[in-house]
């Protein structure tokens, strides 16, 4: 542990993620899907087009997941003719 990290450690449950955008905990529910258990919350989200996504960055908590959905929303609309590639 960073002593100059103020934010709290990981909780030793696997469902528990942080958030590579804002650094906050949260349920991810890609593992245990992957255990085969229930599908993740993000499931029931749009899909964040490719040209957003950030290679190993990894899951998003649900509010950074929503912003990037409405940023890449935006885009598309500030430029209608992007495509991805």
């Amino acid at each position: 542990m960073n002593p100059s990290d103020p934010s709290p450690p990981l909780s030793r449950d696997p469902d528990i993620a942080r958030c590579p955008r804002c650094g906050r905990p949260f349920d991810c529910g890609a593992r245990s899907t992957q255990a085969g258990g229930p599908p993740c919350w993000c499931v029931s989200m749009p899909a964040l087009p490719a040209e957003a996504l950030k290679r190993g960055l990894g899951c998003l908590c649900p509010e950074c997941l929503a912003e990037a959905l409405a940023e890449a929303q935006a885009a598309r609309t500030d430029n209608p003719t992007a495509r991805s590639s």
